[in-house]
């Protein structure tokens, strides 16, 4: 029997589990994938910038600072196990996980953002070994782009930043979208399609490759979504930019929690869901005034835990001791990378 399990391994589940050893909680944290770190993944080479007092430093640095903080207390965790449902035993709580298996604590923290991400798929049929090769879904190394012919296919935030990132690398970049304007900021659409090497093929989408070898792709076919014109690009990489399918078991059928858009958690600003004893942190919460930010997630994370506490020892003072001030912490050594 834990004190608290934690569903979710972004920001917000890893500085939970961090506050809840600091408050003397032994902490299970359950994650889907087989990684922590969450949604930063996604982007490990971009800067992140909103977090008070921390230089801009890529997503990468900040995923391994968070684990690093997370295992001062050290805490259980069970990767690329997916929680299926959460019951209630008495005053504790049963966790159901994927695998078969049942997880026991007094409270649980919920963590998972907007659920379980995937990346939205090309629409046509293609060989499964161009995704080991030179099809993406994601940028993990932008010197692995260099001097290289590359093809975005997509109209976001993402795939605007990421045309911008890589032609400072790459000899050429294409960037695709089936409608006639980008949806990003007007600077940043701006910059894009007035740069000497990115070349914007508007209301335009891929509709085939070719191959020679068949494990990578040689050249993308790109049909004009109006007018049904096809042309064919010799290209040494594609990055499909199309957003992420969401998935979260616990927010499925007759949830036992009150939801807000049919995704988030309804809280209060202390992160307490409907169901007593359930908190939630991050962006899986929602109440007036949420900052969706990761120093938001920060924020509720401390205000979880906190309650939690109180939960499990209604004794128990309503806040966590300062570092400055805490005696566990001034023994310990300060990680170094």
């Amino acid at each position: 029997m834990e004190d608290v399990i934690i569903v979710g391994g972004g920001p917000a589940g890893l500085y939970s589990a961090f506050y809840c050893g600091l408050r003397g909680m032994s902490v299970k944290l359950i994650e889907a994938q087989t990684y922590l770190g969450g949604k930063l993944n996604v982007y490990k080479e971009k800067n992140i910038w909103d977090i008070g007092g921390v230089v801009p430093q890529p997503a990468e640095d900040i995923v391994a600072s968070l684990i690093t903080q997370a295992n001062s207390f050290e805490p259980t965790y069970c990767l690329g196990t997916k929680v299926i449902g959460i019951f209630r035993e008495g005053e504790n709580f049963c966790v159901h996980t994927d695998d078969g298996e049942k997880h026991h604590a007094k409270s649980v923290i919920l963590g998972t953002g907007t659920g379980i991400i995937t990346p939205k798929k090309l629409e046509f049929d293609y060989l499964a070994d161009f995704e080991t090769s030179n099809l993406h879904y994601g940028v993990s190394s932008i010197e692995a782009f260099r001097n290289r012919r590359i093809m975005i296919t997509g109209g976001n935030d993402s795939a605007i930043q990421w045309a911008k990132i890589l032609a400072d690398v790459a000899e050429k970049v294409y960037l695709v979208y089936r409608k006639d304007l980008f949806r990003g900021y007007e600077a940043e659409v701006a910059s894009v399609l007035n740069h000497d090497k990115i070349d914007c093929l508007m209301e335009k989408k891929i509709t085939n490759f070719t191959t020679l070898d068949n494990q990578t792709i040689h050249s993308a076919e790109i049909t004009h979504v109006m007018e049904e014109t096809i042309e064919e690009i010799e290209i040494d990489d594609v990055i499909v930019c199309h957003g992420f399918e969401k998935n979260n078991p616990l927010t499925k059928g007759e949830s036992a929690f009150e939801l807000v858009d049919g995704l988030f958690y309804k809280t209060t600003e202390n992160g307490e869901t409907t169901v007593d004893g359930v908190f939630a942190a991050g962006d899986a919460a929602s109440y007036d005034g949420k900052v969706r930010l990761i120093a938001g997630a920060f924020h509720d994370a401390v205000n979880a835990t906190n309650h939690a506490k109180k939960r499990i020892d209604p004794e128990a003072t309503d806040t966590g001791q300062v570092s400055s001030h805490h005696d566990v912490l001034q023994k310990r050594e300060v990680p170094t990378a």
